[in-house]
């Protein structure tokens, strides 16, 4: 593993090469790829220091796509600490990564289940157009991250609580970006007159001189 790595996602590397091992035998015991190969993870810019746990999921979907030879689809960003039983545990920088995933055209998100409300608390406008999947276990990202028709099956359920799917359309921001606010209406409406005032007094009653007090 290269890329200036600190002690914690050195760690997470070595987990998600071994699940991505125990979760290969699951699905297909005839492939020994990742029994076998020699297998060198880099993590790009190597002159930046990186650590952290946030990377498992995605070193674990890489290994396993190595595998299977079969891309992960293409419109789809991740984040996710994994454990050894293939739990995907709550991180840090949602705001962030939800603003890196927009700046690289990227509309779905895989994130894990612990995290939403980080996301839901994000405005608006950051959400707008995404797809946010929030997932439990590693068995959800798997049916998510890849044509299911290029790999196999799940053998058995999910072993995760159930995938949580939020939706933000975009047509929703535009027409809040377009309503006027109340202030705008006031502001409008400034030196015109009062259409009360314009208003012709009932027959009978003369209206009263202004006085200077």
């Amino acid at each position: 593993v290269t890329g200036q790595l600190g002690t914690v996602m050195s760690e997470s590397s070595s987990i998600s090469l071994t699940y991505a091992r125990l979760f290969m035998r699951e699905l297909d015991s005839s492939n020994k790829f990742l029994d076998t190969a020699s297998i060198h993870l880099h993590v790009p810019e190597g002159a930046t220091p990186k650590d952290g746990p946030s990377a498992g999921v995605t070193m674990t979907s890489a290994l396993v796509s190595t595998a299977f030879d079969v891309p992960l689809l293409d419109d789809i960003a991740m984040t996710g600490e994994l454990t050894l039983m293939g739990k995907v545990l709550k991180v840090g920088g949602i705001k962030e990564k939800v603003i890196a995933a927009r700046r690289e055209g990227v509309k779905t998100l895989l994130l894990p289940r612990q995290n939403e409300a980080d996301f839901m608390e994000l405005k608006e406008y950051l959400r707008a157009g995404m797809t946010a999947h929030f997932v439990d276990h590693y068995d959800d990202v798997y049916k998510l991250a890849f044509d299911q028709t290029k790999v196999p099956p799940l053998s058995a359920p999910s072993r995760g609580l159930p995938v949580i799917t939020v939706v933000t359309p975009e047509e929703v921001v535009a027409e809040k970006a377009e309503a006027p606010s109340p202030e705008a209406d006031s502001s409008a409406n400034e030196g015109q007159p009062d259409p009360l005032s314009q208003q012709p007094l009932p027959t009978g009653i003369n209206p009263r001189p202004s006085q200077t007090l």
